[in-house]
């Protein structure tokens, strides 16, 4: 029997005096507002029947975020914290006895269809964990993650404001209450639409202070928690820096990251949204921005109930950064138009449901004929769910072009 090297037998000895002195982290208190969970792979060093673990690292989740986010969200809280008591209050309880139905009742119609549909048919064309790229988006995680719930990373960017959210828990009753009203009321779009509309959320916001509110909401409700906030900026080469939340407003490129766990699964995912114009001139003045998302290609992107934005000549930048570095694109036809795919080698095609013009809110202008063209041809496959302008009539077209060879069975 060959002899263990005396170099190995010391190692043995040295990872076992380790193991035997390690002791649990212990969890912070309520006043830190930390508690930190072990994540990570595991890289093992094999040798014989030597096996040595390199040490966990540690995921700090800031408790008092994620209290205040389940309150946003209509959740009862799962520990003892300042939110416990304010769970009494009747209008709180009504604010959840609504959240409650709104949310059974849009999963039951829309999110569980997504749900099977992405499960047995759309993740056999785009099963990867790209960061998702959503222009356009609004403060809506909700639909990034059902459609693409294999993403590690989230990119989001639109118009709409960053800012702190107020401390519920120091404010008076009447102001939370009026606080709880005004995000139920931003929320009735994607409830009963799918979408938010502009002029609903330039009123509501106002009184929410920004995206973080309903954001906090779509992330809770889908079944995760908030582990840390960060508002950042972000540099020329595309580097993200951290800023004040209170400063947060006087960056050129305001942003910020989310890191969520799933309460089930114990993934965890980054979330990132920026507050910027991405037309031409907006995107010129923010090259920092384009970097960062560049940073991050080849990546997915979405779009969706986008007013037809990408048809305009002041918006051809965005259009070529997704057509450039995107790896599969999803959309409506409120995206880019389908002339920019039409017999071109480098993309294949799937399209799904119904293609319709567009509905009155827009120009009749925007049909696209070779687009129906494309419908007609027999190519389409059902798609299960509305989701878009549409929502009246369930006649929603979305498209899946990709870089990747896709399966035309699937």
């Amino acid at each position: 029997m060959k002899k263990k090297p005396t170099c190995l037998i010391a190692i043995y000895a040295f990872a076992l005096f380790v193991l035997s002195c390690t002791t649990p982290k212990e969890s912070a208190t309520e006043e830190t507002a930390i508690d930190s969970v072990a994540y990570s792979d595991t890289l093992q060093i094999q040798h014989d029947t030597l096996t040595v673990a390199t040490p966990t690292k540690q995921i700090e989740k800031d408790t008092v975020l994620d209290n205040g986010a389940r309150f946003i969200a209509g959740l009862e809280q799962l520990n003892q914290s300042s939110f416990n008591p304010l769970q009494n209050d009747s209008y709180w309880k009504d604010y959840k006895t609504s959240m409650d139905a709104n949310w059974k009742k849009m999963y039951d119609n829309r999110l569980s269809k997504i749900q099977t549909w992405e499960n047995t048919t759309f993740s056999k064309s785009i099963a990867d964990s790209l960061t998702l790229f959503y222009p356009f988006s609004g403060p809506d995680f909700l639909h990034a993650f059902y459609l693409f719930p294999r993403a590690k990373t989230y990119v989001l960017a639109a118009l709409e404001p960053i800012r702190e959210v107020v401390p519920l828990d120091t404010i008076s009753e009447t102001q939370r209450d009026s606080f709880l009203d005004s995000l139920g009321s931003s929320l009735r779009d994607i409830f009963n639409k799918s979408y938010f509309i502009t002029t609903h959320m330039e009123k509501d916001l106002k009184q929410v202070k920004g995206v973080l509110p309903p954001l906090y909401f779509f992330i809770e409700r889908s079944g995760f928690e908030l582990l840390s906030q960060k508002f950042i900026t972000v540099d020329a080469a595309g580097n993200e820096t951290e800023v004040k939340g209170n400063q947060i407003h006087w960056q050129k490129t305001p942003g910020v990251k989310l890191v969520i766990r799933h309460r089930e699964s114990q993934e965890v995912k980054t979330v990132y949204y920026f507050s910027v114009s991405i037309s031409n001139g907006g995107l010129k003045e923010r090259a920092s921005f384009v970097a960062f998302i560049k940073s991050h290609a080849p990546f997915n992107t979405f779009v969706k109930s986008a007013s037809y934005l990408m048809h305009k000549e002041v918006f051809t930048e965005i259009k070529k950064i997704i057509i450039t570095n995107s790896n599969h694109l999803f959309q409506d036809d409120t995206g880019i138009p389908y002339k920019y795919f039409k017999n071109k080698l480098e993309w294949s095609g799937q399209f799904y449901g119904e293609y319709v013009k567009p509905v009155s809110d827009f120009s009749s202008e925007l049909y696209q004929p070779d687009l129906d063209s494309a419908y007609q041809a027999g190519g389409k496959k059902l798609l299960p769910f509305s989701l878009g302008y549409h929502w009246s009539t369930k006649k929603q077209n979305y498209m899946l072009f990709s870089k990747a060879k896709l399966n035309g069975d699937k």
